[in-house]
């Protein structure tokens, strides 16, 4: 997510209520003779995140999630069983028999949502420790071997050193997606994608299969449709990994030290908004957003037009001069993504 900084900071309502209880003793590591229920919370060991089961906005569903602890509003960063939800509170997550993170609901033969893995270790020296940048790792105790962890499967939010892209050696590829609603984390129509088809990668916004948005390339120091990314003003950078093993990146904050919380989040309807706050405010502040405005959103006036913000009510596309709208009903629609064409009589009919 990458963003435009403005100088004022814009107030973010909550979009969440989070049901969560109380502790009275804190603990960052799942095994296989301590599962946690639905009740229950692991806490990383600097109490910046923590996991356990939540009910989302008005929702009665219950997921397993993990959430900023100690910040405003607690939001969450990542969903397990985002499209399989539990109805009551019978959810346990454990380690089983072979190594695996297993969400249970009820039926204690079935499973919710796994991890899906397969190893020959043995489950007893096989953990899951939730980090202080949010990513639950599940590794084997004796060599810290990672087998997985939540950070290869983001949701809808990108977090400090966590990335999106291609693993060549594996094959898997890092997206996020949108929630369906403020009160369904299941995926939702919108996806944020590293493309990885081209010598110069560049991040991509679907709506669906409709390309939404672009960063432009990357220019070696930052996307070319961001300057401000690229400049040493900019609290957060991006870098780039390119080569036979991953196309892939990674955002941070120029000053680790600070003591802030920040995220990157891809909302419901399409925009992807960059938050921040301080650990002693008490809510969190937009510091950019993307697409910027609707003349943002790619193709958004189609071949040989012009978006132009005018004003709340008028329509922002123009055919350029000599041209006229290749679909006059769609345009009356607000539909500009089939362009405009020469003027009749004023030569030669251009093809897109």
């Amino acid at each position: 997510m990458i963003m435009y900084f403005t100088k004022g900071f814009l107030l973010l309502h909550t979009l969440l209520v989070l049901l969560l209880p109380q502790f009275d003793a804190l603990q960052d590591t799942l095994t296989s003779s301590k599962p946690i229920r639905d009740g229950d919370l692991l806490v990383s060991n600097g109490e910046t995140f923590a996991l356990g089961f939540f009910t989302p906005g008005e929702s009665t569903n219950r997921y397993v999630g993990i959430w900023f602890y100690k910040a405003p509003e607690q939001p969450v960063a990542w969903v397990a069983n985002r499209d399989n939800p539990i109805t009551d509170t019978s959810g346990v997550l454990s380690i089983d028999l072979h190594g695996n993170l297993v969400l249970y609901g009820e039926d204690q033969k079935k499973s919710i949502w796994s991890t899906n893995i397969v190893t020959n270790s043995n489950d007893s020296i096989i953990l899951a420790q939730l980090t202080d940048v949010g990513n639950l790792v599940l590794f084997l105790n004796e060599t810290s071997e990672v087998l997985w962890q939540s950070f290869d499967y983001p949701t809808d939010t990108f977090l400090p050193g966590m990335k999106l892209g291609l693993d060549r050696t594996t094959g898997l590829n890092r997206i996020l997606t949108s929630w369906k609603s403020k009160d369904d984390p299941g995926i939702g129509n919108f996806s944020f994608i590293l493309n990885t088809n081209s010598s110069s990668p560049e991040l991509f916004l679907y709506k669906g299969n409709i390309l939404w948005w672009r960063s432009g390339h990357w220019n070696g120091i930052g996307w070319s449709g961001i300057p401000t990314l690229s400049s040493n003003d900019s609290v957060m950078y991006f870098n780039l990994f390119n080569s036979e093993y991953e196309t892939s990146t990674v955002w941070g904050l120029r000053y680790p030290g600070a003591s802030l919380f920040s995220r990157l989040v891809l909302n419901g309807s399409g925009s992807i908004h960059r938050f921040v706050s301080a650990i002693s405010d008490q809510e969190w502040d937009i510091l950019g957003t993307v697409p910027l405005d609707r003349c943002d959103n790619y193709g958004k006036c189609g071949a040989f037009g012009k978006c132009q913000i005018q004003n709340g009510t008028e329509f922002e596309c123009t055919c350029l001069t000599g041209f006229e709208p290749r679909s006059p009903s769609e345009w009356s629609a607000r539909n500009a993504t089939s362009g405009c064409v020469k003027k009749h009589g004023g030569g030669i009919r251009l093809q897109e």
